[in-house]
């Protein structure tokens, strides 16, 4: 029996190499986007563009840059103003590092994940263990993909199906 850790590494593997493309917000979910970029409609049919794959985060996180700490969760908890700007500035720093490409994933226990980026950047997402709170969630972007969900520090039972 394979373990929650690795079906992670698995399922996140196929990172490894792609640039990190993408920073978004929505409320106090980071969105982060990976790989080359594409058109897709939103809800409403409005075009935009998105990347590949997306990482969707509402739990415990650090971005980290040469060992010192960039973002957390709290970089986006204030107003939607404040969170907006914080956003903004971290594109620029992004696009100041470009390309900024996945090195390596790795998953812990609780389901908790490290994401090594060249340029020396590194996220760290940690799990708040929580029954029925979504952690994080990973999905390629395109209809009808299947997501890779965390809940609670677990998969949760709808992954993989």
């Amino acid at each position: 029996m394979v373990s929650d850790q690795r079906k992670i590494e698995q399922r996140l593997s196929v990172l490894q190499g792609l640039e990190w493309s993408g920073v978004s917000r929505a409320a106090d979910m980071l969105t982060l986007g990976f790989g080359p970029k594409h058109e897709e409609k939103n809800y409403y049919g409005v075009p935009k563009q998105v990347s590949a794959w997306a990482l969707h985060i509402q739990c415990a996180w650090r971005l980290s840059e040469m060992g010192k700490s960039v973002a957390t969760e709290e970089s986006i908890a204030g107003s939607d103003e404040e969170a907006n700007a914080f956003i903004m500035s971290l594109r620029q720093v992004l696009a100041q590092h470009v390309p900024v490409i996945v090195e390596g994933i790795s998953a812990n226990s609780e389901c908790g994940l490290v994401v090594s980026l060249s340029q020396g950047f590194r996220l760290i997402v940690a799990t708040n263990g929580t029954a029925d709170d979504e952690d994080w969630r990973f999905f390629e972007s395109k209809r009808d993909a299947r997501h890779l969900v965390i809940e609670g520090g677990r998969i949760a039972l709808q992954s993989f199906n």
